[in-house]
């Protein structure tokens, strides 16, 4: 699609400014009703679809670097936070209260904001019950070290909801980039039916159209 994009961009651009800018071919251009008028509209077509399109590749970009970022921060929390719940479930081990209040039992979740739930009830509820610090200490994992989890877990919260925005935004430029698209393409079209018919016993003009007349 985007191969299909450029090659439309491009070749509206040369057919455009060729009709619009060599005086004999826009005269027989004329003939068939493309006045000044008619060729600054698709000019205007062409202008913004070629706009948005920059604007769709740009949005792209920024979603990508998002979720790379994003994937970045789950595995660095990822790291700190698995030892961290390995280490719970052999200090409460005998304990169903912590079981069910620190959410160790089971699989890790496979979906982003499963995992997300998970953490941060782990974090937080960890964080909020000085009986449950000591006992995690008792195996080396201090609140320092328990608070530098958490906040690697918000982090990801934030690059989450980063993401979401930027996906967002995608999805809308490349909604406005296709209708632009669209409109180009049948107002291209037509044009360049017309000059096949103007144009017809002088392929010199056809050439510079970017019309390449079957040999």
């Amino acid at each position: 699609m985007n191969k299909f994009i450029d090659e439309l961009i491009s070749k509206a651009d040369v057919a455009l400014s060729n009709g619009k800018d060599q005086p004999a071919l826009a005269a027989l251009l004329l003939e068939y009703g493309y006045t000044p008028e008619k060729l600054a509209t698709g000019e205007s077509l062409w202008n913004q679809a070629s706009s948005l399109n920059m604007a769709q590749q740009k949005e792209n970009g920024e979603q990508l670097a998002a979720t790379e970022a994003l994937n970045k921060s789950i595995d660095a929390a990822n790291s700190v936070y698995m030892p961290h719940l390995k280490v719970a479930r052999i200090a409460f081990r005998n304990n169903i209260n912590y079981w069910a209040k620190l959410a160790l039992k089971g699989r890790r979740q496979n979906t982003q904001s499963g995992w997300l739930g998970q953490t941060k009830v782990f974090y937080t509820n960890l964080l909020d019950d000085n009986l449950a610090i000591y006992k995690m200490a008792e195996f080396g994992q201090t609140r320092e070290k328990l608070e530098a989890g958490l906040q690697l877990v918000l982090g990801v919260e934030e690059n989450l909801a980063t993401r979401k925005k930027e996906m967002g935004e995608a999805q809308d430029a490349t909604k406005a980039c296709d209708k632009a698209i669209d409109e180009l393409q049948d107002w291209y079209s037509d044009y360049i039916g017309i000059a096949r018919l103007a144009l017809a016993d002088q392929p010199q003009y056809l050439e510079m159209m970017g019309i390449i007349s079957p040999s």
